[in-house]
């Protein structure tokens, strides 16, 4: 009799453990791809490599999206974030709240969530977010990387020691538009001229953190910022993306307003 029950709780753990296996392999699914054009693969924790040929591939935990020139992808993610992967373009999938920007050109577009915040690191940063929108690309002319935040706020956290940061403190739209109205009587050229190089002027601090406001950009070298506002190319960079993807962009924001009210 109790060899009986002995073999019936082998067999038992023999039909339960693929269920389990099944089950932990599912707690690791972190996303799945939205829309692919050209060639795609990723990359697993091991270095296995599968090409991306359907949507609803899913991503797991620490696989890395890889695109090949000429290719796009949309991938959604598990903790409320959607993200557009220009071509020759690398980013890690980690934990829950967690990913690795490792190149090229990738978009990013947050859920506002109650709570933890996500963050993406790169070589010199973690970046903190809550629902915002922002670009990250490489900066060849620097050995670094761009971040272009469209909207929302991103808390810029050094990986190493302090940044160096370099910002221009430009003038007031209304302040700017009374200066150039003054600079049609001759007298108060001068004086224009200096205030404006004075109000341009470059200012520098070293923090470890800081908070990027939106319609500003940041090219990181190292650890030095330098910090400007968003050009007419950036913009263009967000025009571009979020064509790629109007449509999974839309629906995904509608569901994040539907999850607010």
């Amino acid at each position: 009799m109790i060899k009986k029950k002995r073999v019936s709780f082998i067999v038992c753990l023999l039909v339960m453990m693929p269920s389990s296996m099944l089950l932990a392999e599912q707690d690791k699914i972190r996303g799945k791809v939205l829309k692919i054009d050209g060639d795609v693969e990723i990359v697993d924790e091991k270095g296995d490599k599968r090409a991306v040929d359907k949507i609803d591939e899913p991503l797991h935990e620490m696989d890395t999206i890889v695109t090949r020139e000429g290719a796009h992808v949309v991938v959604q993610f598990d903790d409320g974030a959607l993200s557009v992967l220009d071509e020759k373009s690398r980013l890690r999938v980690e934990k829950t709240s967690w990913f690795s920007y490792l190149g090229g050109k990738v978009y990013f577009t947050f859920n506002k969530l109650f709570g933890e915040s996500r963050h993406v690191k790169t070589r010199a940063a973690t970046i903190g977010i809550r629902g915002t929108t922002f670009i990250i690309s490489e900066n060849p002319e620097r050995d670094g990387e761009s971040i272009a935040l469209k909207e929302g706020l991103l808390q810029i956290q050094s990986t190493g020691p302090a940044f160096e940061i370099h910002r221009q403190k430009t003038l007031d739209e209304f302040e700017q538009y009374k200066l150039e109205r003054q600079q049609s009587q001759a007298a108060l050229q001068d004086e224009f001229d200096r205030y404006r190089q004075q109000t341009m002027k470059e200012f520098v601090e070293y923090r470890r953190d800081f908070t990027l406001q939106p319609n500003r950009v940041i090219s990181l070298s190292g650890y030095r910022v330098d910090e400007t506002a968003m050009s007419a190319d950036n913009e263009k960079d967000f025009v571009l993306f979020e064509t790629v993807a109007e449509e999974m962009i839309k629906n995904f924001r509608d569901k994040t307003e539907e999850s607010d009210r």
